[in-house]
């Protein structure tokens, strides 16, 4: 094992990132009223996904069909998705009828509280800068995954629950859609 050439950051880093991945899972959770997969599923349904086919769903979760339809059955029981049939009728589609685009607007919220409170301390400076080394890591990460993908690894979407209005996404400005078209364009 290879020893860390800054080993306090790089602990202050996962004590920071495990407990609000703790926090804001927690938030999410309870917001959605749903557990889990599911709850994740509902933010990436509501931002990107609506009318995706269940085959999609299970590969931008990194869960497997079967997995998938699990999830959407649940979050149908809950009155929050439905199935549609797709346009070949051999697909089935996934929606969220509007009281799961209610319930995920008020998840994503709830999440976003956790951050926001974690960074309103921060000085306008402080925030630009933090802000300008986490597309650095995020960049080096995404490229890290497909790498990985290429070599065989499977695994979620890393903008599964993103709000893409927030990373900048629509103007180019998200640093995992600008890595991954730079890498998979090489």
């Amino acid at each position: 094992m290879a020893t860390s050439v800054h080993p306090r950051l790089d602990n202050l880093l996962a004590s920071l990132t495990l407990n609000l991945a703790d926090e804001g899972r927690v938030a999410l959770e309870e917001a959605a009223g749903l557990s889990g997969s599911a709850a994740l599923a509902l933010l990436a349904l509501e931002e990107f996904l609506g009318d995706a086919h269940v085959g999609r769903l299970a590969e931008v979760m990194g869960v497997t069909h079967s997995g998938a339809v699990r999830l959407v059955t649940h979050l149908e029981r809950e009155g929050l998705a439905e199935r549609r049939s797709g346009a070949d009728r051999r697909r089935v589609e996934v929606r969220l009828t509007a009281t799961g685009r209610r319930r995920a607007a008020a998840a994503r919220a709830a999440r976003d509280a956790v951050v926001r409170r974690a960074t309103a301390g921060l000085t306008e400076a402080e925030a630009a800068s933090l802000e300008g080394l986490l597309e650095r890591l995020v960049s080096a990460r995404v490229e890290a995954r497909i790498e990985g993908r290429r070599a065989g690894q499977t695994g979620a979407w890393w903008c599964r629950t993103c709000d893409f209005a927030a990373c900048g996404r629509p103007e180019g400005r998200c640093p995992a859609q600008v890595t991954a078209a730079r890498v998979v364009g090489q």
